[in-house]
């Protein structure tokens, strides 16, 4: 089965063509991610089996690699790194009563930053100290990120330490280009 979304920045991937370069942000707006808000929604957790205590602005890497994003009591987000989305029309029907489903799917572009000095890096756009002794591993915020409103989240994705930086598809384009510009920097100076 073929997806029929289109990635906000138009490519499936963007990595930088193995010029060995110490950062790499990576398109993963076509991977697989929904959610589910409201006062229910960690019940309705528990009895899709996900951890359901989790705590507010914290991302939790599950059995299946898959990870579970908490931006509040009542707001989840489930993502898929490595599988495609296939599902180009969602159900617009509550999911039970107290927990309506997100579309975060058609809503954010969603970005991956790797390599050694992303904290650095992302220091000359975003107010948030986000290295590792300040913003560890599962760390979760929501800030901005060169005056774009902006979910970081800190995470493993492939054995490697990583930013996801979840922006409004209508920005991709600007934070793609803000991030390239702050990169160009880091890649040149090696």
């Amino acid at each position: 089965m073929t997806s029929n979304l289109v990635s906000p920045l138009r490519c499936p991937t963007s990595e930088d063509g193995g010029r060995g370069e110490s950062l790499k942000l990576h398109d993963l707006s076509l991977a697989t991610r929904s959610g589910v808000r409201g006062v229910q929604a960690s019940q309705w957790l528990k009895s899709e089996s996900l951890p359901h205590e989790i705590k507010p602005n914290t991302i939790k890497m599950l059995q299946d690699n898959r990870l579970l994003m908490a931006l509040s009591a009542r707001e989840f987000w489930l993502l898929d790194p490595d599988t495609l989305s296939q599902d180009t029309e969602s159900t617009f029907e509550r999911k039970d009563p107290g927990v309506w489903p997100l579309y975060n799917q058609n809503s954010h572009a969603w970005l991956v930053l790797s390599g050694e000095p992303r904290a650095d890096m992302l220091a000359k756009l975003c107010g948030v100290d986000l290295r590792l002794k300040t913003f560890p591993l599962g760390a979760v915020a929501q800030t901005q990120m060169a005056l774009v409103s902006t979910v970081i989240a800190h995470h493993l994705w492939r054995g490697e330490p990583v930013f996801s930086l979840f922006i409004d598809q209508s920005l991709a384009d600007f934070a793609w280009q803000a991030l390239q510009d702050a990169m160009d920097e880091f890649n040149t100076a090696r």
